[in-house]
């Protein structure tokens, strides 16, 4: 037969259980065979003996989705902006980008350093964006590194004065002389 739980009472363990028809039945935490404690509400299947309900089981439900209670200062997702921070690979990225601008002769190593740190930014984003933000850092640190690294290896530095051997001066002691 099955039913409903009316009422339950956790202190002498006994309970109500009433059938489709309003029929009530009593029993005790004895005759309980479901999953958990009995509660009100729940629905049962059991036997009546002599008045009272034996052998009180569960109902099969239906399996229910898990849902995520979302409070108002979270996004849809259930990621907040305030517990997320910039990944650390995208913030050296972005600085050994713009140190490759200072550095003449060491800009294409420091910018294939940057576009390296930048991918493992790009990485460490992706796989867990519920912790991690920054992808803009990181597209931002690949394309200055490229623009930096084609345009030095473009343009030579700037030219210093070198002496060839056939151009040796004399002294600058004996030039006085």
């Amino acid at each position: 037969m099955n039913g409903t739980i009316v009422a339950f009472d956790d202190r002498m363990q006994e309970g109500i259980v009433a059938d489709e028809q309003g029929q009530r039945y009593a029993f005790s935490l004895v005759q309980w065979r479901g999953r958990g404690l009995p509660g009100p509400e729940t629905h049962v299947s059991f036997e009546v003996r002599d008045g009272k309900a034996m052998q009180v089981f569960n109902l099969p439900e239906r399996q229910r989705r898990a849902r995520r209670k979302v409070a108002a200062h979270e996004t849809v997702q259930g990621i907040t902006n305030e517990s997320r921070r910039y990944a650390s690979c995208a913030i050296a990225a972005i600085v050994i980008a713009m140190l490759g601008l200072f550095f003449d002769t060491l800009a294409p190593f420091l910018e294939a350093l940057a576009i390296l740190l930048a991918l493992l930014g790009l990485y460490q984003i992706r796989k867990t964006p519920e912790r991690y933000k920054g992808k803009g850092l990181c597209l931002a640190a690949i394309l200055l590194a490229l623009c930096v690294a084609t345009l030095s290896l473009l343009v030579e530095p700037a030219s210093r004065p070198h002496l060839d051997s056939s151009q040796a001066t004399a002294d600058p002691v004996e030039e006085s002389k």
